[in-house]
């Protein structure tokens, strides 16, 4: 019975620990969820602006390097991953990371945002060319610009066919959605071309040098956009997966609890009934 009891013991204390590591992590999670998700309120209006200014741009063009009526079949894509370099949320970079996979070809290669990423695309044999783990939440758009100048430059250079970013798009603390959106060639159709509503807009010199010069931007903002959703949606689900292991260790620690008055009352019990069985045999 005393050795049930302290294996007992020895349990609450384990479970214990985990409970406070746990509860920490959430509160420090909680903590850098308020501190960036003020950030997609302050950004959202920057890229509402810039789509709907290629959007106007993108009708008008005919024929560019940039631009496709319809999807095209690439034989190299570029896939732009974005996961976390922490663990401990949930599934998060698991989901993401399955859906890029579930899409690509063999062919194709990867710029991995993040070590968990990188590692599970290695650990599938696919092809990792470059590794971006330095971004955190305190991420700026000067931070994300060295990586949009390597993208427009490895599609310039006619290396790879297309480009993909897989992320996840942050919906509300406890939702957050894996998305695969084309980032180059951008897609376009006749229909929307056609469209009598569209802003009539005069571009000095022509609307194909300022598309073209305007790239930069419009990746950019694409790929900040991403990694500030990502963060976002990172830390929300750490939370989330943290809340869910502490309530989870509660549970334990109080069943442990229970386990030990149990067992403890039992030890006592018996010793009782030693006692009155030994004093009976003496009279």
């Amino acid at each position: 019975m005393a050795q049930g009891i302290e294996h007992i013991r020895q349990r609450f204390k384990v479970v214990d620990v985990s409970h406070k590591v746990t509860k920490a992590t959430q509160l420090v999670a909680t903590a850098k969820l308020k501190r960036i998700g003020k950030r997609i309120e302050h950004i959202q209006p920057y890229y509402s602006e810039i789509y709907d200014a290629f959007h106007q741009l993108l009708p008008k063009l005919e024929n560019s390097f940039y631009l496709r009526n319809e999807p095209i079949v690439a034989k190299k894509t570029l896939w732009v991953v974005f996961t976390s370099n922490l663990g401990l949320c949930g599934g998060f970079n698991t989901n993401i990371s399955k859906l890029a996979l579930e899409q690509m070809h063999e062919e194709d290669e990867i710029i991995a945002v993040g070590s968990k990423g990188a590692a599970f695309f290695k650990n599938h044999h696919k092809k990792v060319i470059e590794e971006y783990n330095s971004f955190d939440i305190n991420v700026n758009y000067p931070d994300s610009q060295a990586l949009t100048l390597n993208l427009v430059s490895k599609f310039n250079n006619k290396s790879i066919d297309s480009i993909k970013v897989a992320y996840t798009k942050y919906i509300n603390t406890v939702t957050f959605e894996p998305t695969v959106i084309d980032l180059l060639p951008i897609i376009t159709s006749n229909k929307n071309a056609k469209s009598e509503s569209m802003v009539l807009t005069d571009f000095e010199p022509d609307v194909k040098t300022v598309i073209e010069s305007a790239i930069p931007l419009y990746v950019g903002a694409i790929i900040y956009g991403a990694l500030i959703e990502s963060q976002v949606a990172e830390q929300a689900s750490r939370r989330l997966a943290m809340e869910n292991a502490s309530n989870n260790a509660s549970d334990m620690k109080n069943s442990l609890l229970i386990s030990y008055n149990r067992a403890r009352q039992g030890a006592i019990t018996q010793e009782i009934s030693e006692i009155i069985g030994g004093a009976e045999a003496q009279q």
